[in-house]
């Protein structure tokens, strides 16, 4: 009897630990408030899940989602990786279709880090040139807060070589430091997707004007030891 009880338990896991992302978001597909809350941060989002490798595509559809089996890099917003774990908790954040403050706190926690990676990766964020213009630290820290500050997911930002590296968490001496809200980072990924997006010069030199306007509300410089 121990043993069936065992068995069962160990295939309960794994039918669950498999459980593909399709039918992890199913039911949140249709949640026109959630599709609403990503409005205007990416149109088609690339996951990749770390311990299984399935590659999904989701498509922002304006009121709902659509979900396409595998990632085209080349034409995908973003490309992002993503736990088990994280899917999961997302589509619990989403389930009842409505997000208050602390589910946005929890899905940006999860998702905040990732898209700045992808979107660091455009050639426009990498121009040395103009970063010393507008007087942008090569190694700054990045944190997300909850609505009642007692948790923050956290990342590093460094230019090395010409590009960006980010990483979780918080490493090094930073030359800057960042605390932003969920919804001062959305604004943030929205302003930065619009660039992307329309890739003009009078587009990125707009975002440039809101970014320094942004960091003045988000961050502080950390003055020379």
């Amino acid at each position: 009897m121990r043993h069936l009880l065992f068995s069962l338990f160990v295939f309960t896991s794994m039918t669950s630990f498999s459980q593909s992302v399709e039918d992890m978001w199913k039911p949140i597909l249709k949640h026109d408030k959630l599709a609403t809350y990503f409005s205007g941060m990416w149109e088609s989002l690339g996951i990749n899940v770390k311990e299984t490798g399935e590659k999904i595509t989701v498509l922002h559809q304006g009121d709902h989602f659509d979900l396409k089996k595998g990632v085209d890099e080349d034409n995908v917003d973003y490309n992002v990786f993503l736990k088990e774990e994280n899917i999961s908790n997302m589509a619990k954040h989403g389930e009842d279709g409505k997000i208050g403050e602390y589910e946005s706190y929890k899905i940006m926690s999860v998702l905040f880090t990732p898209f700045v990676k992808a979107a660091l990766k455009h050639p426009m964020m990498n121009k040395s040139c103009q970063m010393k213009l507008a007087n942008i630290e090569n190694h700054v820290h990045v944190y997300l807060q909850s609505p009642t500050n007692e948790e923050y997911a956290a990342h590093t930002m460094m230019f090395i070589n010409k590009q960006w590296v980010v990483v979780e968490g918080i490493h090094g001496e930073a030359k800057r430091v960042f605390k932003m809200s969920p919804e001062q980072a959305i604004v943030y990924q929205k302003e930065a997707f619009k660039a992307q997006k329309l890739n003009t010069r009078k587009g990125w030199r707009k975002f440039k004007k809101f970014y320094l306007d942004w960091r003045k509300e988000v961050s502080v410089p950390v003055k020379d030891k």
